[in-house]
Formats: C-alpha cells, structure tokens, sequence
C-alpha cells in the first residue's frame, strides 16, 4: 500500500468509512480515530525527530510536492553537507542545483538558501514569531504554520494537501467547493482540543495518505482544486532539463544547448533561459551560458 508499505487493507478497514458531524461529540470521536490511527500504524521520518528549524524548514520545502521516498535521502544528504543554515548560506548555486536534482521546482532551492542568508540577522535560527517567518522566501501560509507547530508547538492552523483530504472525507462527503477558510476555520477547532499540536498534524498527514491510497481523491471537491498541468513538453520540463544540462556538464553556447536540445523549439529554449537567468539561476557569459556563480 502506498505509503503504508506493510500495513494490509484488511488492516486498515476499522479506520475508515466514517464520517462525522461537527459537534463537539463529533470532533472528539475524529480526534480518536485520527490518533488512533497514527498510535498503531504512524510512519517515522527523521525530521519528525526534531525541532529545529533549519531540519523543519529543509524537510517541508522538500516535501511539496514530492514523495516521502524521494526526500528521504536527499535530506540526509544535505544535512550532511550542510547542517545548518550558515553552512547553507554559503553554497553555490552550482553546488546546490545539482544536490537538489530529483527534486523539482529548483525555484524551492534558491529560496531555501535565500531564506538561510536571511538568518543570519536572527543568529542563524528562525525566531517564533509568525510574521518574521512568513517573510522568508517560498514560505507561504502552510509551510510558516508547520515551523510554528512543528519546532515551537504554537496552534497554528496548518492546511496541506493530505489534511484537506482527511477534512474533505471526514466532515464533508457529499460536498463539493469546500473553500479552505471553512476548513481552516474547523482546524482551528480541533487544534484546541489537542494539546499536542505536532503528532497531531502528523496523524492527520498520514491518515490522509491512507485515503489517497484506497479512495479517489477527495481533493477535488475543493474549491481550489486545481489539476496539474502536463509536464511533457511544458516549459517546465525546459527549464529542467537546462538546468540538468549545465550542472552536469558545464557552460554551453546557445548554438550548443540549441543542439542537445533539439526536441523543443529554440524560441522556447532562449525564452526558458532569460527566465532562468532573471531568476538567478544561469548566467550568459561571451555567449556562453552557465549556471551562476552567485
């Protein structure tokens, strides 16, 4: 089972298939199941082990969007060539983009390192305080409420994908365009009845990975699904594979890149790379192209 690579579905059928009211009654019987559930089938990750920020933050910039099983040796990795935020501060983008390969979205990347030179004015930490994490780079709403629960245990109200679908399944079956203030606003009600905020939004994750294996997804009765755009031949998948070619293998001319890259269309491969250096991810040079020093 996806996610739950030993745990039978026979196993798993007495936590599924309810659904409760929002009562008070309601909310405590969800709250048992929930943590029911993760006291006999919960996962273990090392950055559950931790408060630090630099781990938090490191772990849930990793995790958007990509499996558990990919981030898993990329974490360590990187902690063991950058444990912390002034070390980190320091790398190239040269050094960083090809650590990060395999992970996507390499925007993440930059503003991991951005955000890691920005503590320095904090003595290299994030400070418990909402407003000072949520002005670092790449860290929206979700990702500032998951450092605030998971290294300082503030309830905060944290929304990500797997939590909705626990939400969507749980409290609102038959409902389409659920907008996440109601479900926030029900977060909100359930953070005040338990008082250990970090297991607690660890158990709804992996409860919710749970449904996404047996169930259809329930994420779209949300009103902000949204599906995801095809990545074959998108520019996305451009700007990759630049990026992939010349941390691999160094500088090119356009002439040189035009020609590695011959399945996609020149105007769309220069349009990709003015991005790309816009961004501070490669720099022109003599009518070269690299991948920048900065």
């Amino acid at each position: 089972m996806n996610g739950f690579p030993h745990l039978h579905p026979d196993a798993a059928q007495p936590y599924l298939g309810q659904t409760f009211p929002q009562t008070d009654e309601g909310l405590l019987a969800f709250k048992a199941l929930i943590l029911g559930f993760y006291a006999d089938h919960g996962r273990q990750f090392a950055w559950r082990e931790t408060s630090d920020p630099y781990r938090i933050l490191l772990s849930e910039v990793m995790l958007q969007q990509t499996q558990t099983s990919r981030v898993e040796p990329k974490y360590e990795t990187f902690l063991s060539l950058w444990p912390d935020f002034s070390s980190l501060a320091e790398v190239s983008v040269e050094e960083l983009l090809a650590q990060w390969k395999g992970l996507g979205y390499n925007r993440r990347a930059l503003n991991l390192r951005k955000a890691a030179r920005m503590t320095e004015a904090w003595g290299w930490t994030i400070p418990n305080d909402k407003a000072l994490i949520e002005s670092l780079p790449g860290v929206g709403k979700a990702t500032g409420a998951a450092i605030l629960s998971f290294c300082y245990q503030q309830k905060s109200v944290y929304l990500e994908t797997n939590i909705r679908r626990v939400l969507l399944t749980c409290f609102y079956p038959d409902q389409g365009e659920v907008r996440d203030k109601e479900l926030e606003a029900l977060l909100h009600e359930l953070s005040l009845i338990n008082e250990d905020t970090k297991s607690w939004y660890y158990a709804l994750m992996d409860y919710g990975v749970l449904l996404k294996a047996l169930f259809p997804n329930a994420n779209k009765r949300s009103a902000h699904y949204t599906k995801q755009k095809q990545f074959e031949n998108s520019n996305r998948q451009i700007r990759g594979q630049l990026i992939h070619l010349l941390t691999d293998t160094g500088a090119k001319s356009l002439v040189a890149i035009y020609d590695l890259l011959s399945h996609f269309e020149e105007e769309r491969i220069l349009n990709a790379l003015d991005q790309l250096a816009k961004e501070g991810f490669v720099q022109e040079k003599g009518s070269v192209y690299g991948i920048s020093e900065q």
